[in-house]
C-alpha cells in the first residue's frame, strides 16, 4: 500500500527535531566544558587575560543548535506543505 504525507506539523516536528539534535550534542558539550577548566586563560602582549571563548562556544552549543534547527525545520516544513499541495508529498510504502 502506497502512502503520502500531504502536511508535515511545523511545532511538532521542529520541537522533536530540535531537542534531538540538542541532545546529539551533549556529548561534545562535556568534552568542551572539560577543556574550557583544565585550560589556562590567554594572554595578550600587555598581559591581559583572555577568557576561553572557543571551549565556552562549544559547550553551549547543544543549546545554540536546538534553536536553529527549530527555526530551520520550522521552515522546511513549510516549504514542504507548500510544495506537496501542488506535486504531492512523501511517498512510501508499507506492508502488514
Amino acid at each position: 500500500m502506497k502512502v503520502q504525507i500531504t502536511n508535515i506539523s511545523g511545532h511538532q516536528t521542529s520541537k522533536v527535531l530540535a531537542i534531538t539534535f540538542a541532545i546529539l550534542m551533549l556529548p561534545f558539550s562535556f568534552i568542551a566544558l572539560f577543556f574550557f577548566f583544565i585550560t589556562p586563560e590567554m594572554e595578550t602582549n600587555n598581559g591581559e587575560k583572555i577568557p576561553n571563548f572557543p571551549f565556552l562556544f562549544f559547550a553551549l552549543a547543544p543549546l545554540f543548535y536546538g534553536v536553529m534547527f527549530y527555526f530551520m525545520q520550522r521552515l522546511f516544513c513549510w516549504a514542504y506543505n507548500i510544495v506537496a499541495k501542488k506535486v504531492g508529498g512523501f511517498e512510501f510504502e508499507t506492508s502488514e
